[in-house]
């Protein structure tokens, strides 16, 4: 995604403040607006310096998004860490709490832009949380053995990771059943617990 890695204090905030001026434009200016040499003024850099870091604007954006998936994905292994020791429906009330604001917060890096360009659906296509996140969401499973009886914890685990991530997804961009947030949160975390521990 990047032409060059920053490794030194002064290339990676050369590289922070590319994606900075970008993200600023994305969001409040369009994808259209994000041009290269647009990103670089804003920046304070030239278009040979920005061009020394990235090929062109959808590799800006897909180490945006690499940035911004990494940043969610280590707070939700933080907040599962957290949540070690205590009931699952406890647990996964946490993580989704967690999961809806910062989603949401983020929703046109996550849901939008991935989708404008070609290149970008090929760039991102393996930046998604659950698999940043998958073997802590097991260990917490893992821990919680005792109640769950759907047998297979790997294979339910990737069942639910697909579901919740869709379901947070149509909750954020539609709510089409006009539900609250604690409403949201309660419905998946039954969701999950029961899934969890029906008998097969």
């Amino acid at each position: 995604m990047r032409r060059k890695k920053p490794v030194q204090n002064r290339s990676r905030f050369t590289s922070d403040v590319i994606l900075e001026a970008a993200q600023i434009i994305l969001l409040t200016e369009g994808y259209e607006r994000a041009t290269t040499n647009y990103i670089a003024e804003k920046a304070g850099v030239s278009i040979g310096t920005l061009y020394q870091y990235f090929a062109n604007k959808d590799s800006i954006i897909s180490a945006l998004i690499e940035q911004t998936v990494s940043k969610v994905s280590n707070g939700v292994k933080e907040v599962l860490r957290e949540s070690m020791g205590l009931p699952l429906k406890v647990a996964s009330k946490n993580v989704y709490t967690f999961l809806l604001h910062n989603l949401r917060e983020n929703k046109e890096l996550f849901y939008t832009f991935p989708k404008l360009s070609p290149d970008l659906i090929e760039l991102t296509k393996n930046l998604s949380i659950e698999k940043f996140t998958h073997l802590t969401n097991k260990a917490l499973l893992e821990q919680n053995e005792s109640e769950i009886t759907t047998g297979d914890i790997e294979k339910s685990l990737i069942v639910l990771e697909v579901a919740i991530l869709a379901n947070l997804r149509r909750y954020i961009m539609e709510n089409p059943a006009g539900m609250t947030d604690d409403e949201f949160i309660e419905s998946m975390s039954r969701l999950s617990t029961s899934y969890l521990k029906y008998e097969m």
